[in-house]
């Protein structure tokens, strides 16, 4: 009959049995507006602690840990400041980069570097061409290295001062030393400066250096005449006796006209002395001329 026929409407209809509600895009914020202002702020922060530094490296040590740790920012604190890698951690006081900007800035800042970058060499030439007194603060090893502290004599002896006792009771070392710079004499034990072959080298290279001799060298009339014929003044620290010596006082006035005063008085009176100086200071009021 045509009510118990099947309605079409009643068929099966496949349906989504998902318990997940429809999402709705219009409510979603706009995706990474927070994380885009926060990176904003932190760049707007490191830009002034690089500001600070730039102005005042020890303004590093008031700054929050993370800028004190940040290799971009302490690498322009140091640069203002070099004494400022005292602060530093232990990790940027190790960095090759940091250190050589601290102690272009302030050679002394090297006392603060690593055991490791204290024991590089291109690292400590580098501090002691600043100032050769900061070899101090270098390696053992390095103050023991004949060729480094050499290379650093050559600027001033008196980074002698802080060079290895192995080294400063070696003969071989100070002959090398004083044909660097006549001057490392003045540094040398007792026992090389009564060495007549070291302080022949050192008044070749520097006359005035006759000064720190031994009074056995003073009175040494090949040392001497090797010291006031490089510079004429060097006859202040001979002896007595050699002041008194023709041939010594003629080569001092040659050099130096000055060097007269230092004769002994019948000198000032004499005429080839008197002769001498006068051809002395004419020469060298010509080199002055020349110039």
């Amino acid at each position: 009959m045509k009510g118990d026929q099947p309605d079409q409407g009643d068929a099966d209809v496949p349906v989504d049995k998902s318990d997940k509600p429809m999402e709705d895009s219009s409510s979603q914020d706009p995706p990474g507006d927070e994380q885009v202002k926060g990176e904003d702020e932190l760049v707007t922060e490191k830009q002034a602690a690089l500001d600070e530094v730039c102005y005042n490296g020890y303004a590093l040590c008031f700054l929050p840990p993370r800028f004190q740790n940040d290799r971009e920012v302490v690498l322009a604190a140091v640069t203002q400041n070099g004494l400022v890698l005292k602060e530093v951690c232990e990790e940027l006081r190790g960095d090759r980069e940091v250190v050589l900007a601290a102690i272009t800035q302030r050679p002394f800042a090297l006392q603060h570097a690593s055991e490791e970058l204290r024991n590089d060499r291109d690292v400590v030439l580098t501090a002691t061409e600043k100032d050769v007194e900061v070899l101090e603060f270098a390696s053992e090893d390095l103050k023991a290295d004949p060729s480094l502290v050499l290379t650093v004599v050559a600027h001033s002896a008196r980074c002698l001062k802080h060079a290895s006792p192995m080294l400063l009771f070696s003969r071989k070392f100070w002959l090398q030393a004083v044909k660097t710079n006549g001057r490392a004499l003045r540094y040398a034990p007792p026992v090389f400066r009564k060495d007549r072959e070291v302080v022949v080298h050192a008044v070749r290279k520097y006359g005035m250096s006759l000064g720190s001799a031994s009074p056995a060298m003073r009175d040494d009339d090949v040392v001497v005449r090797n010291a006031v014929s490089r510079h004429g003044m060097a006859l202040q620290f001979a002896s007595l006796r050699l002041r008194r010596q023709r041939e010594i006082v003629m080569e001092a006035v040659l050099a130096d006209s000055a060097s007269l005063r230092y004769a002994t008085p019948e000198f000032r009176s004499d005429p080839e002395a008197m002769a001498t100086q006068m051809f002395s200071q004419d020469r060298k009021d010509q080199a002055k001329a020349g110039k």
